[in-house]
């Protein structure tokens, strides 16, 4: 029997290797899309606090894709609690190129929010690049389902959005 399917779960400290397999899944645009900077691998440092996280302040978030008996990075998404605004977190989401736009996204980030209601959360922020439109229908799609979505231009070439949370 032929085994597909993609499991979400709280990053664990064992996924250094796999996060760095995945980083060399994406594509150049991908990587420049997420990181706003070309990036070959994660440093031991980077790993650490990638992948060693409390879910608490810091919630993180990966997909899996089980195929045949393997184990393949499919995503991650995180949500950093600001020190400034304790019930906002700043979010970040990777999706490998070859599974964007089959909903992935969407699961990592209801999944995600269900958990940072949890610990007292009420909105999430962040920023990307203008030209990322896959980020852009992303949001839209998760405004959807949870609340109005406020973005602004910021002029240099980058949106900021804040996405209030609800269940």
């Amino acid at each position: 029997m032929k085994e597909d399917f993609f499991e979400i779960r709280q990053i664990l400290p064992e996924d250094k290797i796999p996060l760095q397999v995945g980083l060399q899944m994406l594509s150049p645009e991908s990587i420049r899309q997420r990181f706003f900077a070309s990036k070959k691998e994660f440093t031991e440092n980077e790993l650490k606090f990638l992948t060693e996280v409390d879910q608490i302040n810091h919630l993180a978030y990966v997909a899996v894709h089980h195929l045949d008996g393997k184990l393949l990075p499919g995503g991650v998404i995180r949500a950093i609690k600001d020190s400034q605004r304790p019930t906002y977190a700043e979010i970040g989401i990777t999706i490998v190129d070859s599974y964007q736009g089959k909903g992935l996204g969407i699961q990592l980030f209801n999944t995600i929010s269900d958990r940072a209601l949890q610990v007292g959360l009420t909105h999430f922020y962040g920023q990307y690049h203008t030209s990322n439109l896959k980020m852009t229908k992303l949001l839209e799609k998760f405004a959807k389902t949870r609340a109005p979505l406020f973005l602004k231009h910021t002029g240099d070439g980058f949106i900021y959005f804040e996405a209030p949370l609800k269940n």
